[in-house]
């Protein structure tokens, strides 16, 4: 569990948000935790716990619309904020985290869902993190006027499958516990939240706005259906980079799928992410 859970009112709507502080006798680094969706943040305290005996002190959220944080009508309601709020809600964690510790370096590491509010985050508040990860990422197509965009079943490669949830890993007591946990596989779309805007995540004047030295790492299963292949990740590297984005690196791995936190060779993850935090972040002691 958490050394503590704590509630704080979005500065958008008053929407009260729960978080999660794991802490370190003496922290050498932060690491802000934007989770994905239908899940909630405490399914990552086997990752802030590793951070912890590294040095890296972590917090995180329940987003709005999940976990303990639920919208006026529950899982899935993301409030009168919505997603813009959401992001917000993330940075003032992120403020909250550096006024607990003034001076220490900051990476924010956003999965999934938590990656696209990463992607939307970069723009405005790059000044305020010292790194950035993105896992389970992708970029997403601008889709043409007047298109609807189609959701592809995530777990259809996975076909014929054991449970609807075969994409998320190989692991399957991971899977499994994620069908028992009752804070996660919630219809997201139900409540019709909005995860803003394709074209402003594409658009070269908003990207050329994420400071120019920010590391930025991806990290991500080469069969995860959400990066298509990493064709997404590519379109997503390229776009950074044209932007000015001078420092994008990456960890692919050979047969994961979308949660590498949760995959077969989690710890490997788990070490290669720390390694890459230890140097990005920490002076040598």
């Amino acid at each position: 569990m958490p050394d503590e859970t704590f509630q704080f009112h979005s500065a958008i709507d008053a929407l009260s948000i729960t978080a999660y502080r794991w802490n370190c006798a003496k922290p050498r680094a932060i690491v802000v935790i934007a989770h994905g969706a239908a899940e909630h943040a405490l399914r990552y305290e086997r990752f802030a716990r590793a951070l912890n005996a590294a040095g890296i002190e972590a917090w995180a959220p329940d987003h709005r619309g999940h976990g303990a944080s639920p919208g006026p009508d529950g899982l899935g309601d993301f409030g009168a904020g919505g997603w813009d709020a959401l992001v917000a809600d993330t940075h003032q964690l992120v403020a909250m985290a550096h006024k607990a510790h003034p001076g220490l370096p900051l990476a924010l590491l956003g999965h999934s869902m938590g990656a696209a509010a990463a992607q939307q985050y970069a723009p405005t508040w790059s000044d305020e993190i010292d790194a950035l990860v993105l896992s389970g990422s992708t970029a997403r197509e601008v889709p043409a006027p007047g298109e609807t965009p189609v959701r592809a079943d995530p777990n259809a490669p996975f076909e014929p499958a054991r449970t609807p949830y075969e994409w998320l890993s190989r692991d399957p007591d991971e899977v499994d516990k994620y069908i028992a946990d009752p804070l996660c596989g919630f219809n997201i779309w139900a409540k019709r939240p909005s995860m803003g805007d394709p074209a402003r995540l594409a658009d070269p004047a908003v990207l050329s706005q994420i400071r120019s030295n920010l590391p930025v790492l991806f990290v991500a299963g080469d069969m995860d259906p959400i990066n298509r292949k990493l064709e997404g990740l590519a379109l997503l590297e390229s776009r950074w980079r044209s932007a000015g984005v001078e420092q994008v690196e990456k960890l692919y791995y050979t047969g994961g799928r979308h949660e590498m936190l949760n995959e077969t060779n989690r710890d490997e993850v788990t070490a290669d992410i720390i390694g890459w935090l230890s140097k990005t972040l920490v002076a040598p002691a």
